[in-house]
C-alpha cells in the first residue's frame, strides 16, 4: 500500500514539472524572438550610419578648393561625393582677379563656376571685399574717397554680374572689425573714409544691384568666441536695417582647435542667432596639434578628440540656430593633404574631415553623427 503512494507521489511529481515546464517556454522565448521590437532597435542602432555628409544634412555641406585640384581624381571623387556646395579659397579674390582698372582674370574663376554648375554644386563666392587681398597697383594709386569708392562699385558689380544667377551668395566683405569691435586701422576702407560702415552698406547694395537673388553676407574669425567683434557685427547689421542696405547672412570663419570651449561656441552662435539673419559656417578646420610641436602624434586618441569637438560643433549649430538660419557649413578645404595650416600653423596639423590618402577620419565620423537626420 506505501509502495503504491509512492509511485503514485512520482507521477503527480513528473506531471507537474512537466506542465510548469511546458508553461515556461513561451515567456523565455518572448526574449529571443525575431519579432521582438527591443532586438530590433538595438540591431538598428548597432548598424554603421554609411551616408555621405551631404545626404544626411539638411543644409548645404560645402568645402573649399583650389581649381588645381580638380584635376586630381581621387580630390574630385572625394567632393563630389560629399559636399555640395564649393567656396573659391582663393581664385574668387581681388587680387587674382583684378589685373589693373580695366583688366580682369577670368580663367580660373570661370572655371570653377562651370565646374560647380556641370557637377550640380551650389557655389559661395568668396571674397568681394578683404583688406589683405586689395592689388598692389590699387594699393599704390592712393585714390581719394570718390575715386576710391566709384572704381569698388564698378569692380563689384563687374565680378558679381558675371554669373549672375549662377553663384547663390556672396560675402561682400571680410575681416573689418577686431576681435575688440573697434574697426581695423589698417583696413583701407578705415583710412579713406570718415564713415566706413556707410562705405560698406554702399557696397552691399552694389552687390544687390549687381545680383538680386544672390545671398550677401558678412564674414570674419572668432565670430562665436569673440564678445566685442559679436557686438561691432550685430550694430552693424542693426544700422543696415535701419538705413535699408542690404545683407542676408553672417559667415564664421570657425578656425579654432580641439581646446576650444563648447560654451563659448554655443553662446556666441546664440547670440549670433538673435540677429535674425542666416549663418554660415563659412571656413571650418578644428587644429589638434595647439602647441606647434614637432614630437606631436596623430594618435587614435587624438583622432577621437577631433572627432568628438567636430560632432560638438555640428550638434551646436543644429540644435541653436532655427531651421530658417542654417545656411550651411563649409571645411576649409577637404583632405589634410592640402591646408593652408600646415603653412600657417605647423607641418604636423590634421585639421580636416580626410586623411591625406583621401580617408574618412573620425572627424567625417563625428561631424556625420552630429547631423540631425534629414526629412527629405
Amino acid at each position: 500500500m506505501r509502495e503504491d503512494k509512492n509511485k503514485f507521489k512520482m507521477k503527480l511529481s513528473r506531471l507537474l514539472f512537466y506542465g510548469i515546464g511546458l508553461l515556461l517556454i513561451p515567456l523565455l522565448c518572448v526574449g529571443c524572438s525575431e519579432d521582438d521590437p527591443g532586438t530590433q532597435d538595438q540591431e538598428e542602432e548597432e548598424q554603421p550610419d554609411n551616408r555621405a555628409i551631404k545626404e544626411k544634412a539638411s543644409f548645404k555641406i560645402g568645402a573649399a578648393v583650389k581649381s588645381s585640384h580638380l584635376s586630381i581624381e581621387e580630390f574630385a571623387n572625394t567632393l563630389e561625393g560629399n559636399f555640395n556646395r564649393i567656396s573659391a579659397e582663393f581664385e574668387m579674390k581681388m587680387t587674382p582677379i583684378w589685373g589693373s582698372e580695366t583688366s580682369y582674370n577670368w580663367e580660373k574663376f570661370d572655371f570653377l563656376v562651370d565646374y560647380a554648375t556641370s557637377h550640380d554644386m551650389e557655389i559661395h563666392g568668396h571674397v568681394l571685399l578683404w583688406y589683405r587681398e586689395y592689388p598692389t597697383w590699387f594699393k599704390n594709386a592712393q585714390y581719394d574717397s570718390a575715386e576710391f569708392e566709384t572704381l569698388i562699385k564698378e569692380y563689384i558689380t563687374t565680378v558679381v554680374s558675371r554669373h549672375k544667377g549662377k553663384i547663390a551668395s556672396w560675402d561682400v566683405a571680410n575681416e573689418i572689425f577686431n576681435d575688440n569691435g573697434t574697426l581695423r586701422v589698417d583696413e583701407f576702407a578705415y583710412v579713406t573714409f570718415d564713415d566706413p560702415i556707410a562705405f560698406y552698406g554702399r557696397c552691399f547694395q552694389y552687390a544687390r544691384d549687381a545680383d538680386p537673388d544672390a545671398k550677401l553676407f558678412y564674414n570674419d574669425y572668432n565670430v562665436v568666441i569673440a564678445s566685442g567683434k559679436r557686438f561691432a557685427i550685430s550694430e552693424m547689421v542693426k544700422r543696415f536695417e535701419n538705413e535699408g542696405y542690404p545683407i542676408d547672412g553672417i559667415g564664421g570663419q570657425f578656425h579654432y582647435d580641439v581646446n576650444t570651449p563648447e560654451t563659448t561656441i554655443e553662446n556666441g552662435l546664440r547670440d549670433m542667432a538673435n540677429t535674425g539673419l542666416l549663418f554660415h559656417i563659412s571656413e571650418l578646420d578644428l587644429k589638434v596639434n595647439v602647441n606647434r610641436s614637432n614630437a606631436y602624434q596623430f594618435t587614435a586618441g587624438e583622432q577621437q578628440r577631433q572627432g568628438d569637438k567636430y560632432q560638438a560643433i555640428v550638434e551646436i549649430y543644429e540644435s541653436v540656430l532655427p531651421d530658417e538660419q542654417k545656411f550651411g557649413i563649409t571645411t576649409w578645404g577637404v583632405t589634410d593633404q592640402y591646408t593652408w595650416l600646415t603653412d600657417f600653423w605647423h607641418e604636423k596639423e590634421y585639421p580636416l574631415l580626410f586623411d591625406a590618402s583621401y580617408n574618412k577620419k573620425k572627424a567625417y565620423d563625428g561631424f556625420l553623427a552630429g547631423l540631425n537626420d534629414s526629412e527629405d
